[in-house]
């Protein structure tokens, strides 16, 4: 059987993400972009050519801190001179279809929402809000101004009165951190923010958009950065949540997450330009870049555990074509290197994503690697890494590119239970990701070596298990476990359908309605149906017969069982701790499935789902 490589595993939303499970969002795919008929969410808001793009002239300067709460109304242009702070408990306003620039002619203009200050800046699809530079169409750099700077009470690993990066530490505004995770900042919506970024020193640089200890009470989507002389997002400690992020071409890395960061991000672009990298020395330019902390100790808590879903990041080695071969970055020095780079005890989790055309795919430092296995750790899971690794290149980037940067990250990367795939041939995964101007970064699904392989996986596993299950109460008490297999591709399922469920041995299941299960698939007998009473989802047992093979739990559908395209069946058990086992003794539970056919045998597929009990 032939697995598709753009799919989702529906159960990492719901074991991973328990506190954000309303904000993500179930997708039959990897990537930030559904296949097409379906638009791609930066439709009409976003800039490809910001450069050659005409903004009116300003007609206010703004060069003193905001006091009071303030609107910038869209038929004003606003300047920015220096530094703006906008004060505790001041509300700055902005309408939708405002133009900011900043200064050029004034060192690091930039625009910082203090702790305990709000900005409330929604745009539309419309009429968004720019932050651009204030040089002339054609005449515009990265670096111009210093970007958009937002500090929050969150919880931080490095304490609750830190200076941000890029003000210097004599900027008793520019700190942040304290102990309130559920804080808002206020609401960004529909923004563009374009050749922002400042650097005073090495590992002391403004970022286009920089989040310093903000709240999940925060709203931020439908974001654009350009041509940034950092990071595109950084993120350093807090919990706010993003979706609909663009990095376009920014000079370093794409995303950046440091200092306790625990929010969750879906849906995100990020785009390398192959003669834009970082001249830092310390540094190359990443799709991922994430710390727990730097310089060390590296155990400080909280972690840096954020979570991201659905993005597409694509590096530096360009194609021309869905059908040409990969091009050498031509930026001097030659400073991109990895897809995603987990170093420091990070616990960063990405899912259902594509990493591609980088000259290292991946790399996970040994202690990252090592925290995977235990509840909450890093994860690189049912994701894509793309990349041309035949190809020896001169130097200095000689030899071959490699999906792992060394071995250890290699057998991560391969295990059979992360559900990643990795391709050799990528100028065609996306259907025209080479044409800056006008991209289109949808999965391929139908041209080149890859395309017939990219509309999702068959039979994907699900698990819901119901949350009274994390107390200490159930040591004893059974608590349900819903299992649920989704048909995502195209046509129906209608073979035999078996799946596997591993139940760890600190812990016992069992089938409803079957008081002692057989041991064979001879003897295998059906369940009964019936409704999960706390989940209010029902199960069709009898369509499934079960037996036990060790600690294994097997279920094989019985003649008859089509699943249609969409559709689901539910499998319905209970489970426990075993007397003696504390409650903080998790355990990961793995479900595989395999099986089924489809018109179009090319469809058939298998994965294989990892819960958290």
């Amino acid at each position: 059987m032939k697995n598709k490589i753009l799919s989702i595993l529906p159960l990492l939303l719901f074991t991973t993400t328990l506190v954000n499970a309303q904000f993500v969002e179930p997708t039959t795919y990897r990537g930030a972009f559904a296949p097409a008929p379906t638009a791609m969410w930066t439709e009409n808001w976003t800039n490809w050519d910001p450069q050659n793009t005409f903004y009116p002239a300003t007609t206010l300067n703004v060069n003193t801190r905001i006091t009071a709460n303030t609107t910038w109304t869209s038929n004003n242009v606003y300047l920015l001179q220096g530094v703006i702070f906008v004060d505790s408990l001041v509300t700055l306003t902005i309408e939708a279809g405002t133009v900011i620039r900043g200064d050029a002619q004034t060192i690091i203009s930039s625009l910082v929402i203090s702790r305990g200050a709000t900005i409330i800046a929604n745009g539309t699809p419309c009429k968004p809000i720019v932050f651009t530079s204030s040089r002339a169409a054609g005449a515009r750099v990265k670096g111009d101004w210093g970007g958009l700077t937002i500090l929050g009470r969150g919880i931080t690993n490095q304490g609750s009165n830190v200076a941000i990066e890029g003000l210097g530490a004599g900027a008793t505004d520019g700190r942040y951190g304290g102990n309130n995770n559920t804080e808002s900042s206020g609401s960004l919506k529909y923004i563009r923010i374009e050749y922002a970024g400042f650097a005073i020193a090495t590992d002391n640089e403004l970022n286009s958009l920089t989040f310093g200890g903000v709240g999940s009470g925060t709203t931020v989507d439908y974001i654009q950065t350009s041509f940034g002389n950092d990071d595109a997002f950084e993120w350093f400690g807090g919990a706010v949540n993003c979706k609909h992020l663009v990095a376009y071409r920014t000079l370093d890395d794409d995303f950046d997450t440091d200092f306790g960061y625990v929010g969750t991000v879906q849906f995100a672009l990020a785009v390398k330009d192959p003669n834009v990298a970082d001249n830092n020395t310390s540094s190359t330019s990443e799709g991922f870049e994430s710390d727990n902390n730097n310089p060390g100790p590296f155990t400080v808590l909280p972690k840096t555990a954020p979570t991201f879903y659905n993005v597409t990041q694509i590096g530096a080695f360009r194609c021309a074509t869905n059908a040409a071969s990969v091009a050498i970055p031509g930026a001097t020095p030659p400073a991109f290197r990895r897809g995603a780079r987990l170093r420091r005890n990070t616990q960063l989790r990405l899912f259902n994503s594509i990493l591609m055309n980088n000259w290292r795919g991946l790399v996970m430092d040994a202690d990252v690697i090592a925290n995977s296995a235990t509840p909450g750790g890093a994860a690189f899971q049912n994701n894509i890494i793309a990349m041309d690794t035949t190809t020896v290149w001169p130097a200095p980037y000689a030899g071959v590119a490699l999906f792992s940067e060394n071995a250890a990250t290699a057998t991560y990367l391969r295990a059979a239970a992360n559900t990643n795939t990795t391709v050799g041939t990528p100028c065609d995964v996306l259907v025209n990701a080479w044409d800056f101007l006008n991209p289109d970064y949808r999965p391929n699904l139908t041209a080149g070596s890859t395309g017939g392989t990219l509309s999702g996986c068959d039979l994907t596993p699900g698990i819901q298990i119901e949350t009274s299950l994390f107390d200490a109460s159930t040591v004893t008490t059974a608590q349900e476990l819903v299992v649920d297999i989704f048909e995502n591709a195209v046509g129906n399922s209608n073979g035999i359908i078996t799946v596997t469920i591993a139940v760890p041995p600190s812990f016992t299941a069992a089938v409803n309605g079957i008081t002692t299960l057989p041991t064979t698939l001879l003897t295998a007998v059906a369940g009964n149906s019936g409704t999960s009473a706390n989940l209010g989802a029902p199960y069709d047992n009898t369509t499934w017969r079960f037996y036990k093979q060790g600690n294994n739990i097997i279920a094989v559908s019985q003649a008859g069982l089509t699943l249609p395209q969409g559709g689901q069946v539910s499998l319905g058990l209970t489970i426990k701790r075993n007397v003696g086992v504390p409650a903080g003794t998790n355990q990961s539970l793995n479900v595989g499935v395999s099986g089924g056919s489809d018109t179009d045998s090319v469809n058939d597929g298998a994965l294989t789902g990892v819960g958290t009990l």
